[in-house]
């Protein structure tokens, strides 16, 4: 009896046995079990086959068809991570400016999907790939809270040694690992990253990335403390960003002199930078910084002693952080207007709002910025001495349990 795997119809290794199909099985795995069934038609006959041969040959058959199934489900992952990659890559051109976060509404629905593709790129070590997508997507975690998910990619795709070479791609990853380190309160580490990028970017003369970079270390310097290293290094990011003639560019370090001076106590100056920024943000469509703007115009006028211009410059900022959905920026909404509340006598509201405040930061896996920092501890130990203990954690428990539509509602209302 001849056994024959490849004819058309029915094929049968011996009496009695149940008919092989033949399956479509991609490339030389295919090949290895066609090369296998010819084999066992050349030297074998009826006679000389025993069920216990029989088999022993089907089951190699079978260890093959496994190890081709495996090969053809490598290549669909494959093809599937490319095409997560090729959805991404569309935003390129956009994803650093004022659009940035139209880019985030579109990549949401995808989120899980983006980083299965980075976690495949990274453990088959397609690295340029990896980085690429990192650089693309990094932006988008902070803005919709997958910090968390996303910083540890990120750290385990840096630690692969293809992952070094000095390309823009690179230097772009490398700021955006320090943003994320940086966002996680991780500052020792947003450092490290930042001045490697600063290097890498005068390396190659990158006008674009030795801004970001210098308005990284900006940042490490206000959560120091240190104002003057702030403003000097502001300073020269911006004068770089103007001599590129790159508005958007200059946004982000003029927004860091502000806050420096801010926390220097120059109010009247500071509100000056604000709005000179929040011209800038309006000019270029940027509704993202034109939030955050507002927002920090809000804090100007409440220390001013401005509580009815606050709590109009913190709605309008507010309304764009919900419309947004910006999990970067909307934990400071129910955070201001607890501020706004203590100014106002509502000592109760006020813890309640805090509370709300604290679980959207835990949510979103990020820390408060330098300043807010300040300001929410210095509205905290104001509230824990004027409130009941009891009472304080009653409350503060109340507004940790509002959900973030709650959360903002109760901002809003006056």
């Amino acid at each position: 009896m001849r056994t024959d795997f490849g004819g058309a119809g029915r094929n049968h290794c011996a009496a009695g046995s149940k008919p092989v199909q033949r399956r479509f099985i991609f490339g030389f795995q295919y090949l290895r079990i066609r090369q296998l069934q010819r084999y066992l038609d050349c030297i074998c006959t009826a006679r000389t086959r025993s069920r216990f041969w029989i088999s022993d040959q089907q089951e190699q058959l079978k260890i093959a068809y496994t190890q081709s199934s495996g090969l053809a489900g490598s290549i669909l992952d494959r093809t599937r991570v490319l095409g997560s990659l090729e959805f991404a890559k569309q935003f390129e051109a956009i994803v650093e400016g004022p659009k940035s976060r139209e880019v985030s509404q579109q990549l949401e629905p995808r989120s899980e999907e983006l980083l299965g593709a980075l976690s495949w790129l990274t453990d088959n070590n397609e690295t340029d790939r990896a980085l690429l997508l990192v650089s693309l997507l990094w932006r988008f975690w902070i803005d919709k809270g997958h910090v968390q998910e996303g910083r540890k990619l990120v750290t385990r795709l840096l630690k692969l040694p293809g992952a070094k070479s000095r390309t823009t791609t690179f230097g772009r990853v490398l700021y955006g690992a320090g943003m994320l380190a940086f966002r996680q309160d991780d500052n020792k580490e947003a450092k490290r990253l930042f001045e490697e990028c600063l290097a890498l970017s005068r390396e190659k003369n990158d006008g674009a990335s030795t801004v970001r970079a210098l308005t990284g270390l900006a940042r490490i310097a206000l959560r120091e403390g240190d104002y003057e290293k702030v403003k000097s290094r502001s300073e020269e990011a911006r004068r770089i960003a103007r001599i590129m003639n790159d508005e958007w560019s200059e946004t982000r370090p003029l927004h860091m002199l502000a806050a420096a001076t801010k926390m220097e106590g120059n109010l009247q100056r500071a509100r000056e930078l604000y709005l000179e920024n929040l011209a800038l943000a309006r000019k270029l469509g940027d509704q993202s910084l034109e939030s955050v703007e507002l927002d920090n115009l809000g804090s100007v006028a409440l220390h001013t002693g401005d509580v009815g211009g606050a709590k109009d410059w913190y709605r309008q900022a507010g309304e764009i952080m919900y419309k947004q959905r910006s999990m970067y920026m909307l934990p400071y909404l129910p955070l201001h207007f607890s501020m706004v509340a203590l100014e106002e006598g509502k000592l109760e509201r006020a813890v309640k709002l805090l509370g709300a405040s604290e679980t959207l930061f835990e949510s979103s896996g990020m820390a408060p910025d330098p300043d807010e920092s300040v300001e929410r501890d210095r509205t905290v130990s104001r509230l824990r001495k004027a409130v009941d203990e009891d009472k304080f954690s009653r409350l503060w428990e109340e507004g940790r349990k509002l959900s973030l539509d709650q959360a903002v509602q109760y901002a809003f209302e006056t």
